[in-house]
């Protein structure tokens, strides 16, 4: 059974007395999509969505004015989760994304080594379907429709 050690981590104790620490990777966030997803294939053909979401933190600060942190984080989504993703989420959509943090490492042609952090997601939802201009666009044109369609069983 997992109990609190005193540092803030779970651990669990086993019979023979050696402690476990407990890896939890998990991670949740809300925000807005920076841009459509781009969707491209592995070289085993797995497909893969990736896009960076603006995550905004609001505050009062010490003068009482209001501010606001913007943290962009990079995300992939994976197989068919990922190709519905990227057919359906659109730049601006607010969505939320649950998954693990991982970290590509890589070294450039002049030796120089990088790394970068992303979060492979593992769900996602959008927090609505259609933005407000998406969903008032669309209505001209189901108008449209419907009055030539009435139109065309007047004559007929």
């Amino acid at each position: 059974m997992a109990q609190p050690n005193g540092d803030g981590h779970l651990t669990k104790q086993l019979t023979t007395n050696h402690i476990l620490l407990m890896n939890i990777n998990r991670i949740i966030i809300s925000g807005n999509l920076v841009a459509s997803p781009t969707l491209r294939e592995t070289n085993s053909g797995t497909p893969v969505a990736s896009v960076t979401i603006a995550n905004n933190e609001f505050f009062n600060d010490g003068e009482g004015e209001r501010q606001q942190v913007t943290t962009f984080v990079d995300m992939t989504v994976w197989g068919k989760s990922g190709e519905g993703f990227a057919s359906l989420a659109k730049k601006g959509q607010e969505v939320i994304i649950e998954g693990q943090l991982r970290r590509n490492n890589w070294e450039s042609e002049d030796g120089q080594k990088h790394s970068k952090h992303f979060l492979k997601a593992e769900s996602w939802q959008f927090t609505q379907y259609r933005r407000q201009e998406e969903s008032t666009e669309a209505a001209p044109e189901k108008g449209a429709k419907e009055t030539k369609k009435a139109a065309s069983k007047d004559t007929g």
